[in-house]
Parts: C-alpha cells; structure tokens; sequence
C-alpha cells in the first residue's frame, strides 16, 4: 500500500470514530432539549478524556430533567457530577433542593452540612452563614439558631471592617472555589488569622424570646447533629414520589451509574418501595458485577415475597438459575430450569439453557467412563 493509500486509509479511519461525537454535537445543537442526546455526548467526551465538556453536558442534561420534573433522572446525574469535578459546589445546593422537594429533608440537611464544612474550612465564611441559614430554615424546634446566625454575621462583617477578617474574606468567595473533601472528614486546624464562625456561634449570645431552650452549638458539625438526627427520624414517604429511592435507582442503572443503584435500591428495600422490584433490580447490578454471591441473595429476597404473580417469579428463578450455571452450581440450575420449562415452554432462553446443561452433564457422564 502507498504512503497516500495510507493517508487515506487514516483519514477515514479518523473519519469514522468521530463520526458518533459529529453526530450527536449536531443532534443537540437541533434539539437543545433532548436530555438523552446530552447525555450520550457526556458520554463520548468522557471516553474521550474531556472531562470539562462531559459535566458539562451533564449538568444540561440534568437541568432538562429537573425542569421536567424528572427528579429521580436529574438526581442520578447530579450525584454523578462532583465525582468528575469536585469545585462545582453549587450541585450539592441542586442535590439538597430534589430532597427538599421530594420531603427527605434529612437528606438535605446532610448536604448542606457537607457545605458548610468545605466553605468554613476555605474560609469562605460568608458562603458558610448562607448555608447555614438554609439549614436554620429546617430546624423542626424553632430554636433562636437563626438570631446566632445574625450574631456571626454581624460579627464577622465587623471583624472585616477592621481588618481582622481580611484573610477569610480576600477574594476566596469571588473565584473558583477549591474542591469539596471526597469523604469529607473533620475540619484540620484553622489559621489564627481567619475569623472562627464555629467559635462565633458557639459564644454567640441571643435573644432567649419565649423560653427558648438554646441548642448545644458546634456540636460535631456546627451544632446541628440534633437537628439532623430528628429530620431523618420524621422524614417519611415522599409525597411527590412515594418511590423515588427505587426510581432513583432505575435511572441510575439505565444510565450505568451502578453502584449508585445498588445504594437505593438497597434504601428502597429498606423503606419499602416496591420491594419485590428493588430486590430484583438489585439482583440484577450485582449480575451486571458478577458479584454473584449478593445476586444470589437479592433473588432468593425477591422470591421469598408474598403476592408476585407468576411471570414476576418466573423471570427471577430464570435469572437465578443462571447464576447457579455461572457457579457451577448445575444441580441447582437444572431444578430451576426444568421448574420454569414445566410452566412455560416458551419462557425466554429456559429451553435451551437447560438443553444445553443436559447435554453437559450427558458428555460428564460418557467422559467418566
């Protein structure tokens, strides 16, 4: 082959991986609202290595959902989203607004908390009292939490004025903000330069209007371990989406986000939302995985309910009895699969998963001998 067959054989090779990317760059530029057309982009750019372009495609994709209402589709993505870029801190504002929306106000809660640490740790103090005064917001007691907040404010613009607060204040608010703990572990030591909010609120005196009993300030994180603990124990089924934690767990396996979905599906289960669907969705990640002992335990979950119909139980055992191949578990495969061929000699591959099992242990047998 010559130097310009070559070329041309180059040239049309590059021509055809981009041709996907080519494809769907126009198709959102048609269709700016097509969410799932954002989504496969993200997808592109990211195997590609743009890691800016592919959130960003994200986060568009996730806005359509949410201004569709698709809550649990938009909450998928935002989860997603600071594991690419952990200084885009406004999406965990986006994350605790659908828990807010959805009535999981603990949920929120533990959000905002997260935060609060990362601004108060940057010194982005001013950013920390807007949080904190959400958070204040939720406080089930009422208490005089907000008048405290005040108080830290008042203070730390005075200490500003004067040139006390001048590190915490230089900027640090105004550009990119630095990026968030991945596991968010308890603050390290604070400059002595920096105004301490969390000393602030702790020695902050308020109005005591109406016999308020005043809440144990700093406690753990700034206070609100309580106030966390009494909004997750009264946070009931959401109302928008009585399901939304199974939902959640859907739109995150269809969009390959599976260990995501093997967390709420494993919350569902917990709160009972459709617990026979979770246990089998949940089997079905840990397939996907090979992890093939949790499948296990997620099927026979799933087929120790009451009140499934048959073709439910059917699909199940089908998909337990594939696993049991996968084990080399036959004995078990083979009773499963002649149990569903005995029902339903149609029923997906069950036929001829069997046939082939049979002709197996038939070729084990003449070996033996």
């Amino acid at each position: 082959m010559g130097i310009i067959d070559k070329f041309g054989e180059m040239l049309k090779g590059k021509s055809k991986s981009q041709e996907p990317l080519d494809r769907y760059q126009n198709l959102v530029k048609k269709e700016p609202g097509n969410a799932k057309a954002h989504l496969k982009l993200a997808e592109l750019y990211q195997k590609k290595g743009d890691k800016k372009k592919a959130v960003a495609e994200y986060l568009m994709a996730a806005e359509i959902f949410l201004k569709n209402q698709f809550y649990a589709r938009a909450m998928a993505i935002y989860k997603q989203v600071p594991k690419q870029d952990p200084t885009l801190d406004h999406v965990y504002l986006k994350i605790a607004d659908i828990y807010r929306k959805m009535g999981f106000t603990g949920d929120a809660f533990a959000q905002y908390r997260i935060l609060v640490q990362h601004y108060d740790g940057q010194g982005m103090k001013d950013k920390a009292l807007e949080v904190l005064s959400l958070m204040a917001d939720m406080d089930p007691r009422k208490t005089d939490l907000k008048e405290k907040i005040k108080v830290a404010k008042h203070q730390m613009d005075k200490d500003q004025t004067s040139g006390m607060g001048a590190a915490a204040g230089d900027g640090a608010a105004f550009g990119q903000p630095p990026p968030l703990p991945p596991d968010f572990p308890p603050m390290g030591e604070k400059k002595a330069d920096l105004f301490d909010l969390g000393a602030m609120l702790e020695s902050a005196e308020a109005p005591q209007e109406g016999g308020l009993k005043e809440i144990s300030a700093m406690e753990k994180i700034y206070g609100f371990e309580e106030i966390f603990k009494e909004l997750k124990e009264n946070s009931g089924p959401s109302a928008v989406d009585p399901n939304f934690n199974y939902n959640l767990g859907v739109a995150s396996r269809e969009m390959g986000f599976i260990e995501d979905a093997i967390e709420q599906f494993q919350i569902a289960m917990e709160k009972d939302q459709n617990p026979f669907e979770a246990a089998n969705m949940l089997g079905l990640c840990y397939k996907e995985k090979e992890q093939w002992e949790e499948a296990v335990q997620s099927f026979q979950k799933a087929l120790g309910m009451q009140g499934i119909p048959r073709e439910r139980i059917l699909e199940v055992k089908y998909e337990l009895g594939l696993i049991y191949k996968e084990q080399g578990k036959k004995e078990e495969a083979l009773a499963l699969l002649r149990e569903i061929s005995a029902v339903s000699t149609k029923f997906r591959g069950a036929k001829n998963e069997l046939a082939l099992l049979l002709a197996q242990e038939r070729q084990k047998g003449k070996s033996a001998l």
